[in-house]
C-alpha cells in the first residue's frame, strides 16, 4: 500500500517537473528581450531538475545515496542563479538594453 502511494507521489513530481520544463521553454519563445527570455530560462532550467531531484530523494534507497542528492541540490541552487547572474552582467555590460513600454519613460 505504502508503494503505491509514494508512486502516485512520484508520478505527481515527474509531472510538475515537466511542467516546469514547458513553461520555460514557452517562455523563451514569448519574452521579448533577452533579461526576460534568461529568467524563463533559468526558472526552467533551476525548478525542473530540483524536482526530479526531491524526486530522487523520494526514491533514494539509502542514507549515502540521499546525501549525495543533498549535495548535488546545494550545488545546484549555489551556481544556477549565479550563472544567470553573470550572463545578464555581461550582457548589460555590453550594451543590451532591457525592452520597454512604446512611450515609457521611465
Amino acid at each position: 500500500m505504502m508503494s503505491g502511494i509514494i508512486d502516485l507521489i512520484s508520478i505527481g513530481i515527474a509531472l510538475l517537473a515537466c511542467l516546469f520544463a514547458i513553461v520555460g521553454t514557452i517562455g523563451l519563445f514569448r519574452f521579448s528581450d533577452c533579461y526576460t527570455r534568461l529568467q524563463a530560462s533559468s526558472l526552467a532550467a533551476t525548478t525542473a531538475p530540483f524536482t526530479i531531484f526531491i524526486l530522487s530523494l523520494i526514491n533514494a534507497g539509502d542514507v549515502a545515496s540521499a546525501f549525495r542528492i543533498l549535495l548535488i541540490m546545494v550545488f545546484f541552487l549555489i551556481s544556477s542563479p549565479t550563472t544567470t547572474h553573470i550572463i545578464s552582467r555581461y550582457a548589460w555590460f555590453s550594451g543590451i538594453i532591457p525592452w520597454t513600454k512604446p512611450g515609457d519613460k521611465s
